[in-house]
């Protein structure tokens, strides 16, 4: 592709607003023509969507401490007694 006849679209795709739930995919197209450009973008489009649906299926492990059993509630405790 030479750089005087060809084109080139980036797109960044933000999804989430905070830290822990901040999504992020970047992808750029490159064509010869403005309608293979139009075209790539279109599969590009499809590709994202797709991953983007994959991404947030993906949930991070619960990282919380976990209590035992018998130390979900305070029931049966007395004050000062752990």
């Amino acid at each position: 592709m030479g750089d005087e006849d060809s084109y080139s679209v980036t797109v960044t795709l933000t999804r989430g607003t905070g830290t822990d739930d901040r999504d992020k995919m970047k992808a750029t197209v490159e064509a010869d023509t403005l309608e293979e450009l139009d075209e790539k973008l279109g599969e590009m489009r499809d590709r994202l969507e797709d991953l983007a649906a994959d991404v947030r299926d993906i949930q991070p492990e619960e990282r919380l401490r976990q209590l035992a059993e018998n130390q979900r509630t305070l029931e049966g405790q007395e004050a000062g007694n752990p």
